[in-house]
């Protein structure tokens, strides 16, 4: 990262380590974990308000959710719907490097169009640590719909630095959708907690559905009969795929009655 990257809670390597042994879910978590929250300082910095982060990673660290994360997923922003340069997007990653901490190297990137940006490997090595690999997705096939929300994350590695960030009930209607298009546990999963929220309404939720199932090639007529043929097949796999990658999601039985019976007043 370069010079005016947020300020350090740890010292060097040694204390940097220690923090990351005090971590829940063990190193290996650990680890991306840092490199995914320094990754999106780096981005954060580089493309300033230009991305809106959501996903996993946010609710992790915006929204204190123990869940585990591989990607820093985004949506491109101010202005929407264009491509960034893809080598200017590497050069970030590699900037977000730091001394023999650190090295961030991507890979060519899997995917280069005028849909997204997908650099699905991301070589993360340091000096402590096993080498481990994160991913950097941004997407450009659609604006966010709802205003970005400016959090700050950072904690336990950085003092607070500021990330815009999707609105929860827009980033539930994307997971709505994604449960529409294909079985992904970790879908349903993030559904149930952000469902769970009181502050999220099924009106809100249905609002950012229509818009985002715009992009769902399949008809309107089969839409709810997608989103419930895929729920039911997930019982088979939930329960031992989620705990590992979220361990205070709810069970399959729990989130299938949260996510159940709101179906077809979320989805348009």
């Amino acid at each position: 990262m370069s010079a005016d990257r947020p300020n350090r809670l740890w010292g060097g390597l040694y204390e940097l380590l220690e923090t990351l042994e005090q971590m829940p879910g063990g190193m290996a978590f650990a680890v991306r974990d840092f490199a995914l929250v320094t990754l999106a300082g780096q981005l954060s910095q580089t493309f300033p308000g230009q991305l809106v982060f959501k996903g996993g990673f946010v609710l992790r660290h915006a929204h204190g959710h123990l869940r585990f994360s591989k990607d820093v997923d985004a949506t491109r922003h101010a202005p929407p719907a264009h491509k960034f340069e893809a080598g200017d997007v590497a050069a970030a990653i590699r900037d977000a490097s730091i001394h023999n901490v650190v090295q961030f190297v991507p890979d060519q990137p899997a995917t280069d169009s005028a849909r997204s940006l997908d650099f699905d490997r991301v070589h993360v090595t340091g000096e402590g640590f096993a080498e481990t690999d994160v991913q950097v997705e941004v997407s450009y096939r659609e604006a966010v719909v709802g205003t970005p929300v400016p959090v700050d994350i950072g904690d336990p590695f950085y003092t607070p630095f500021e990330i815009l960030t999707m609105e929860v009930a827009e980033m539930a209607a994307e997971k709505l959708r994604a449960l529409a298009q294909r079985l992904r546990e970790t879908d349903l999963a993030d559904l149930a907690v952000m469902l769970r929220d009181d502050t999220v309404s099924d009106d809100e939720v249905a609002r950012f559905a229509e818009a985002k199932f715009e992009l769902v090639k399949q008809g309107q007529a089969n839409r709810i009969d997608r989103v419930e043929r895929n729920l039911g097949e997930l019982a088979a796999t939930y329960d031992d795929v989620v705990p590992q990658l979220f361990p205070n999601a709810p069970s399959y039985q729990e989130a299938a009655e949260i996510v159940w019976p709101r179906i077809k007043a979320m989805v348009p």
